[in-house]
C-alpha cells in the first residue's frame, strides 16, 4: 500500500523491481494520494503496467498513442482487457486525503477485503508531505502571522502509519522523508525522537487496549542497517544514519533524504537469531563522496529546444525572438570584464539569437542520431529505456522574460568556462535582477545552472514556481529544464507520462521519490523477507 504516492516513484520502484527474470514479488493494492492531477498520472502507469504485463499489442499500441496525442483515450475501442485493465487502475489509485476518519476506514475496509496474511504480506510504503519540515517550508511558516507549529496537522500525518501499523500488522514500512525532519522542532524540542519512538511502538501513541497485543518495529538504516527499537533512547541515535544520498546509488541528483525501514520486532529478533548481515543498500557508483552519473549523462540525449518569450514584468518592447535577443546580448557582453568568459557569452549569444529549434511539447520526435551519454550506467540506460519504442514526453519549454534569458546563458557559459555555477558576486553589474535579497547574500544561488558534469541539484517541487534554479547546461538551448529532464534527473522511465498542466507536472516530479533508488530499496525489503521465509525463492 502507497500512502502519500504522487506520481508513484516509489510505487514504480517496488512494483517493477524483479527477484528473477520476469518474478516481481510486490503489487500495489492501493496508491492513496490526494492530488487529481497526481492520481490520473497514477492510473494511467496502473494501467500501462497491467497491458504490458497481458502482452496484448493493441492496447498497449493505443496507450502509447495516447501519451503522443494522437488520440484522446488510452483505452483501445473493443478491447476487453484494455477495459477491464482501466478499471482495476481506477480501483487502485485512491484519490483521498489521509488524516482523515473516513479514509482511515477505507483503507482498514480494502486491507480486509485483499486478506494479506503469511503467504500474502502487507508492505507499507510512503512520504508524508514535506512542507511542515523542509527548511523553505519552516522560513514560509515563520513569515505566517500566528503560525503555531503544534497547531500544524502536517508534523503529524506520519500517524497515518500508526494505525495501519498497530491494527494490520505490516511485515515492514518504508518512509521518506527530507532531511528537515531531523532538525523540526515542536514547542522547542525535536520531533524526530518522537516520530522514531511512535513508528517502533504505534499503538503507544493513542493509547493501548490492554485485551490486544499490539506490534512494535525495528527502524532500520538503508545505509549501514544500523537500527533503532522500542525502549531506546531516541536522542542517543545518530540521526544523520538514515540519511540515504540518492547520487550514491546510480541517481544524476545530489538528493538527501531520511528514509527509514520498519521491520515487525517479531520479525527483526528472528532474523538476529538467524546471524545475517543486513542487506543495506550497495553504491552503484563513484565513491562515498563522488557520484560518477552526472546531469549530461542523463539529458544529453533528449531532442534540443529553445525556451518562449515572456513579456510579462519585462522591460523590453515586445517582438521577434532575434530582434529582443541580439541587442540585449550584445549589450550585456560588453559588462563581463574577464576576457575568455565575455568571448564565450559573444560566440553562445549568436547561437542562441540565430536559433530556430522549437519549443517541443506533449510528446516529441526523438532525436534521430542521438544515443545515451557515454559513461551512463547501462542498467541506468536499460531502466529509462525498457520495453518501449523510443519516446520523450512532457518535453516542452516555459516562456522566460528576454532578461532572465541573458542571465541563463550567462549561467551556462560560466559554468562551461568555470566547472560551477555562478553566484550573484560573480555576475555584471548590469546583469543584477531587481530582487531586495540579491545583494544581501540570502540567495546568492537564485540563478543555478545545472553543471554538465556533476549531478545535478536537488528536483523539488519549487521546479514548479520558477526555473532559475533548474537552467539546462547547454548554453545553445539557454533555458530551464523541462519536464521531461526533471523527471530524468529523477530516474522517471521515458514512458512514464505525466498528468495534469505543466506546473502540476512539475510539481509531481519534485515531490517524488526516484524510481531507480526505489527499486533497490525494494531489493532490500524483499532480500529481508526471503531470508525470513515469505515469499516464492
Amino acid at each position: 500500500m502507497d500512502l502519500f504516492a504522487g506520481p508513484g516513484g516509489l510505487g514504480e520502484g517496488f512494483t517493477t523491481f524483479e527477484s528473477r527474470p520476469d518474478y516481481r514479488p510486490f503489487r500495489i493494492i492501493a496508491s492513496v494520494e490526494k492530488d487529481p492531477a497526481a492520481c490520473r498520472t497514477l492510473r494511467l502507469r496502473g494501467f500501462y503496467h497491467r497491458v504490458l504485463q497481458s502482452g496484448n499489442r493493441k492496447a498497449l499500441d493505443a496507450y502509447y498513442a495516447y501519451v503522443r496525442g494522437d488520440q484522446k483515450t488510452p483505452v483501445a475501442p473493443d478491447n476487453d482487457m484494455a477495459r477491464v485493465a482501466w478499471r482495476q487502475a481506477g480501483e487502485e489509485t485512491l484519490e483521498r486525503t489521509l488524516g482523515k476518519s473516513d479514509t482511515g476506514l477505507e483503507l482498514q475496509t480494502l486491507i480486509h477485503r485483499v486478506q494479506t496474511n503469511d503467504d500474502k504480506p502487507l508492505v507499507l510504503i510512503g512520504g508524508p508531505p514535506c512542507q511542515a519540515y523542509s527548511s523553505v517550508g519552516r522560513s514560509r511558516n515563520v513569515g505566517i502571522d500566528g503560525y503555531r507549529p503544534a497547531l500544524d496537522n502536517r508534523h503529524f500525518l506520519y500517524r497515518v502509519y500508526l494505525d495501519l501499523l498497530s491494527n494490520h500488522r505490516p511485515v515492514a514500512f518504508v518512509m521518506e522523508n527530507v532531511k528537515g525532519i531531523l532538525s523540526s522542532q515542536i514547542a522547542g524540542r525535536r520531533l524526530f525522537p518522537r516520530i522514531l519512538q511512535d513508528l517502533a511502538s504505534p499503538a503507544t501513541a493513542y493509547g493501548q487496549d490492554k485485551r490486544r497485543r499490539y506490534p512494535q518495529y525495528r527502524i532500520y538504516s538503508l545505509v549501514d542497517g544500523s537500527s533503532f527499537r522500542n525502549g531506546q533512547d531516541p536522542t542517543s541515535i545518530q540521526t544523520e544514519r538514515f540519511i540515504v544520498q540518492a547520487e550514491r546509488y546510480g541517481i544524476p541528483q545530489n538528493r538527501h533524504r531520511v528514509i527509514l525501514l520498519g521491520l515487525r520486532e517479531d520479525l527483526a529478533e528472528t532474523f538476529d537469531r538467524l546471524g545475517n548481515a543486513f542487506p543495506c543498500l550497495s553504491p552503484l557508483t563513484g565513491t562515498e563522496q563522488r557520484s560518477s552519473v552526472f546531469s549530461r549523462h542523463a539529458l544529453t540525449d533528449l531532442p534540443p529546444l529553445r525556451s518562449g518569450l515572456s513579456w510579462l514584468r519585462s522591460a523590453c518592447k515586445a517582438g521577434s525572438w532575434q530582434d529582443t535577443l541580439l541587442p540585449l546580448f550584445t549589450h550585456s557582453a560588453r559588462t563581463i570584464e574577464d576576457t575568455e568568459l565575455r568571448i564565450a557569452f559573444e560566440e553562445s549569444a549568436r547561437q542562441v539569437a540565430n536559433s530556430n529549434l522549437p519549443r517541443g511539447g506533449r510528446s516529441v520526435t526523438p532525436s534521430s542520431e542521438a544515443g545515451f551519454a557515454v559513461g551512463l550506467p547501462e542498467n541506468l540506460a536499460a531502466w529509462y529505456r525498457g520495453q518501449d519504442p523510443p519516446l520523450v514526453l512532457n518535453h516542452e519549454t516555459r516562456k522566460h522574460m528576454p532578461e532572465d534569458l541573458v542571465r541563463y546563458l550567462f549561467c551556462a557559459v560560466y559554468a562551461r568556462q568555470k566547472g560551477v555555477s555562478p553566484k550573484a558576486t560573480q555576475f555584471p553589474a548590469a546583469l543584477a535582477p531587481r530582487h531586495r535579497n540579491w545583494e544581501t547574500g540570502k540567495f546568492d544561488d537564485r540563478f543555478r545552472v545545472q553543471v554538465a558534469d556533476q549531478p545535478a541539484t536537488t528536483v523539488m517541487s519549487h521546479i514548479a514556481k520558477d526555473g532559475h534554479y533548474f537552467i539546462h547546461h547547454d548554453p545553445a538551448q539557454c533555458r530551464s529544464l523541462t519536464v521531461r529532464e526533471a523527471a530524468r534527473l529523477q530516474t522517471f522511465p521515458d514512458s512514464y507520462f505525466f498528468e495534469g498542466n505543466r506546473t502540476e507536472q512539475y510539481t509531481q516530479v519534485g515531490n517524488a521519490v526516484p524510481p531507480f533508488l526505489a527499486r533497490q530499496i525494494a531489493d532490500v525489503v524483499w532480500k529481508l523477507l526471503r531470508q525470513l521465509g515469505y515469499g516464492a525463492p
